[in-house]
């Protein structure tokens, strides 16, 4: 049976302590425990003792105990919120031990760390007294009183400083005698150094610097850095460059008297830009004083297109308002390097310029200013080629744009093209640019090129639309726009206008090339008329019908002729048909039976007589004489009814059916037959006619356009 609790009491206990409920913690032991003991002849010596808290406790007191010896030589409290505290005594520099004990102490408990230090390690000296600075041709002579160093392991430094810089000159000495001397070298010339002396005791501290004390470094003439350089100005077509000369050397105060001269030559110092020929030459500068020479300079400028190598990937940066340039050296040898700046770069401007051997140079800057810097390697036949760089010891906003124009518009589009800006426009470098355009009722849209680019084409615009356009540069530290320039599209652009041409020479095309078509179909249906004007007869024999010869006067190359017309001449017989003449005459010459030949010209019509038409000449010739005829019947069905078969001026447009060929040579039958025609053939018959062959051949010869027919 297990028991039952009938009844008890609830019992709870609290932590009364006031550090636990205001949250304060124990303390941890302090860190970085040393001690400084000041030997010091006008002051009383001292021990002091610093450390750092290892915690945030800001009610904690720390306490200092010195031992040495096993017994307590010296005890020290803080102040809350300091580190260190100054003990009762000093510590015996000659003991060979010595321990500190401190403590930290608050509210919520303590805590003790215990160091132990060699009491001549701690020890510390008073700097030395008595500072005395003399300059001399090379160097610095530093003098001063001994310290009170027991040991005869004093080790002093010197420190000199050039003034306006950060360059520092530190130079040590041991020495056992009584007053102390350091000779500090490598000083400048006419140069103010400010000199300073610290000192130690073998294994003691360093005391702390003594008085400060500024002296002007003496003038040698021999180390003075004399210089002489020039920078071209404008380069020639002919092979003439104009240089600027200048030169550097400091001589402290002395009066100095320069002479310059060019090839041998002397040049007056009024005007230090000379005008030099494509040749090579040679340049001095001399410094006099009281008319003796302490120092020249010589500098050789090559010949023209004899340029020597330039500095490999130069590059320039800035940083905390310095300007840093640096470089690779060539692979031919140099002797030294020439490094000009300047941030005006107008020819009346005289650049700063340094010459050195490293391979980069640093110097400072002002904030928005553009520099222009060169880099010109120092060969021992002279300069070699100039590398330019241009660069900000702190970067602002870029130029703006200037001008901005559209070179090509279209009705949907515009080419819009802006003057650059380049690395020589201050205030920054620019990235890259922003085209910012609109309508007057549209949202801005804008369009970005990186630099160098100089153009862009803005597009799906609307045509004959008016355009508000600006240029937005921009560099790493800023951005500048150019002015608001309006410009529109095209109302009709290109494309709408070459389909339109397109489509205008297109039925222009179709409709020359359907006329095409109509004409050389009507040429093919209608048969080819000959001109009566360019007709001409020729007679030949039946033998010779198949192959006429015509007359001389008949072009048959260039003539075309027709399909010859046959007929029967009644009531003729070979000897009066044969007499019979020309009806204008114009035979030029006799013809022969069996000759079948005839030179005749000026007929346009004929006609050809077979010789089954014989048989009625004689019939036919009685009717023919008669004083009236019958009615004309068609001898062809070639000829169309309703015209005649007589001579005419057109008879090929107007011709009437004829019965016979008697007719044709007969009375005239219908209008257009001429009456000098019948005369002429009547009178040919009373006239002796030449022997003719039983049958004769008549052909008619017209000329047509591309062919003969006979």
């Amino acid at each position: 049976m297990y028991g039952q609790v009938l009844g008890g009491t609830i019992v709870r206990t609290y932590d009364t302590s006031s550090n636990t409920r205001r949250g304060i913690q124990p303390p941890k032991k302090p860190i970085n425990i040393h001690c400084v003991t000041n030997l010091t002849t006008y002051h009383r010596q001292y021990t002091t003792c610093y450390w750092d808290e290892a915690g945030d406790s800001p009610d904690t007191r720390y306490s200092v105990t010195m031992k040495q010896d096993n017994r307590t030589r010296g005890h020290c409290e803080s102040q809350p919120g300091q580190n260190h505290c100054r003990l009762s005594e000093y510590a015996d520099t000659f003991s060979d031990n010595m321990m500190v004990t401190m403590t930290a102490a608050n509210s919520a408990g303590n805590v003790s760390a215990t160091v132990h230090f060699d009491p001549w390690k701690i020890a510390k000296f008073d700097p030395p007294r008595s500072i005395q600075v003399e300059p001399l041709p090379t160097s610095l002579s530093v003098d001063w009183e001994k310290t009170d160093c027991p040991r005869y392991h004093e080790k002093c430094e010197v420190q000199c400083v050039e003034e306006g810089t950060n360059v520092t000159i530190v130079s040590n000495k041991t020495s056992p005698q009584r007053k102390r001397t350091i000779y500090v070298d490598d000083v400048k010339p006419c140069t103010n150094y400010t000199v300073a002396v610290r000192c130690t005791c073998s294994t003691s501290l360093w005391s702390d610097w003594s008085a400060r004390s500024t002296v002007l470094s003496a003038l040698n003439v021999s180390s003075v850095p004399f210089y002489l350089w020039r920078r071209v100005l404008e380069r020639y077509e002919n092979g003439t460059r104009r240089v600027q000369l200048m030169w550097k050397g400091s001589f402290c105060n002395l009066p100095i008297e320069y002479k310059l001269s060019v090839d041998s030559r002397n040049v007056g110092l009024d005007c230090t830009s000379v005008l030099l020929d494509g040749k090579a030459h040679e340049i001095e500068i001399a410094a006099y004083n009281n008319s003796k020479m302490l120092r020249h300079s010589f500098l050789k400028i090559p010949v023209i297109g004899k340029d020597m190598p330039p500095v490999r990937t130069p590059l320039a940066t800035s940083r905390n308002g310095l300007i840093y340039i640096s470089w690779e050296a060539p692979p031919t040898p140099v002797n030294d390097y020439v490094i000009d700046w300047l941030t005006d770069a107008t020819q009346e401007a005289l650049p700063s310029w340094e010459r050195t051997q490293e391979t980069n140079i640093s110097f400072p800057g002002l904030s928005h200013r553009l520099y222009t810097v060169t880099i010109t390697p120092l060969y021992e036949e002279g300069p070699g080629q100039e590398r330019i760089l241009h660069t900000y010891a702190e970067e602002g906003a870029p130029a703006k744009v200037r001008r901005v124009s559209v070179t090509k518009a279209d009705s949907t589009w515009l080419t819009v093209d802006w003057e650059w800006v380049g690395p020589d426009q201050c205030c920054g470098f620019v990235v890259n640019y922003t085209v910012f355009y609109r309508d007057s009722n549209g949202p801005e849209l804008n369009v970005t090129v990186n630099h160098p680019s100089h153009q862009v084409t803005l597009r799906e615009l609307q045509p004959g639309t008016a355009y508000k356009v600006h240029v937005r540069t921009h560099s790493a530290a800023g951005f500048n726009d150019s002015d608001l320039f309006h410009f529109s599209t095209e109302a009709y652009g290109k494309a709408f206008i070459q389909n339109l041409v397109s489509g205008v020479g297109g039925v222009i095309l179709l409709l020359l090339t359907a006329v095409c078509f109509f004409m050389l179909w009507r040429r093919a249906m209608n048969l080819m008329v000959p001109n009566p004007q360019l007709s001409s007869m020729a007679v030949w024999s039946p033998e010779k019908s198949l192959k006429p010869s015509f007359s001389k006067n008949l072009d048959v190359d260039n003539s075309h002729c027709e399909t010859i017309l046959l007929c029967r001449v009644d009531g003729e017989t070979d000897a009066e048909r044969c007499s019979t003449p020309s009806p204008t005459g114009d035979w030029t010459g006799d013809y022969s039976a069996g000759s079948g030949t005839a030179e005749y010209t000026g007929l346009a019509l004929s006609c050809v007589i077979s010789e089954t038409q014989n048989k009625s000449l004689e019939a036919d010739r009685a009717d023919r004489r008669q004083p009236s005829r019958a009615s004309p019947t068609p001898c062809s069905p070639y000829l169309d009814q309703g015209q005649h078969c007589k001579h005419r001026s057109d008879p090929y447009l107007d011709q009437g059916p004829v019965c016979s060929c008697g007719d044709l040579l007969d009375e005239p039958q219908g209008p257009g037959i001429s009456e000098e025609r019948d005369s002429v053939m009547e009178s040919s018959q009373q006239k002796a006619s030449p022997p003719c062959p039983t049958a004769m051949s008549y052909v008619r010869v017209d000329k047509l356009d591309g062919q003969i027919e006979d």
